[in-house]
């Protein structure tokens, strides 16, 4: 697996994708940015927008969008790319189980995607509470009870990531199709980024539905996978 791994970071090309999530990360930062400023200068006319959960929330609806999109771009490297293109007799023809060659590129894709979006909200996060702190903390109540927001937005948004883009990536391929999949994640990005900015419980709701209905799609994945023939 190891082995396995190695190559797959030696032949996908991470630097658009390194570059995107760094896109993602000042986008997130500019819209939490203005946010803060809103809040703090004309905040009262609306109530969520002196608040620093709903700040700190706005930006995760980016940080998730976005990272969605980072995510799926990936996997037409290492998914669509390899078993729909010109290199479908090497990819197929490898002296290894076509089980242990998924197996290791869903780690791959897992793995980069939780930790570069885990890295970028962390960045993002930080930057954003360290200005309120500096200008004059929107925060109401406990800390406790801001930092059990936070990680309950952020679980179940990464369960939902990973539900946004097995969905978009399985009818991707199945209709062969790069802007089918990218049409189908910005509808669902759509969907959830509206329930996020509405109400981070009925969006946690939404985010376990897709990654339950994500599970039968990644198994047909798995399966068109299995049974593709060398031409």
């Amino acid at each position: 697996m190891k082995t396995l791994l190695q190559l797959e970071l030696k032949k996908t090309r991470l630097w658009p994708c390194i570059f995107g999530g760094l896109a993602v990360v000042a986008a997130s930062l500019a819209l939490g940015g203005m946010f803060l400023a809103i809040g703090h200068t004309s905040g009262r006319s609306d109530p969520r927008l002196s608040s620093l959960a709903f700040v700190l929330q706005m930006a995760m609806v980016i940080l998730l969008v976005g990272f969605s999109l980072v995510a799926a771009a990936l996997c037409n490297l290492v998914f669509i790319e390899p078993y729909t293109g010109r290199n479908l007799t090497l990819t197929l023809s490898c002296p290894i189980s076509r089980e242990r060659i998924l197996l290791a590129k869903l780690v791959f894709v897992g793995f980069f995607t939780a930790l570069s979006y885990l890295a970028g909200t962390a960045v993002t996060l930080t930057v954003l509470l360290l200005v309120d702190r500096l200008v004059g903390s929107l925060g109401k109540g406990s800390p406790v009870s801001l930092f059990g927001q936070v990680l309950f937005m952020l679980v179940t948004s990464l369960a939902g990531l990973a539900g946004l883009v097995g969905i978009a990536l399985s009818l991707g391929f199945w209709k062969r199709s790069l802007p089918i999949m990218f049409g189908v994640l910005l509808l669902l990005d759509a969907l959830v980024g509206n329930l996020l900015s509405l109400s981070p419980l009925l969006s946690a709701l939404v985010l376990l539905i897709i990654f339950l209905t994500s599970l039968p799609a990644w198994w047909l994945l798995h399966r068109t996978l299995m049974k593709i023939e060398l031409p």
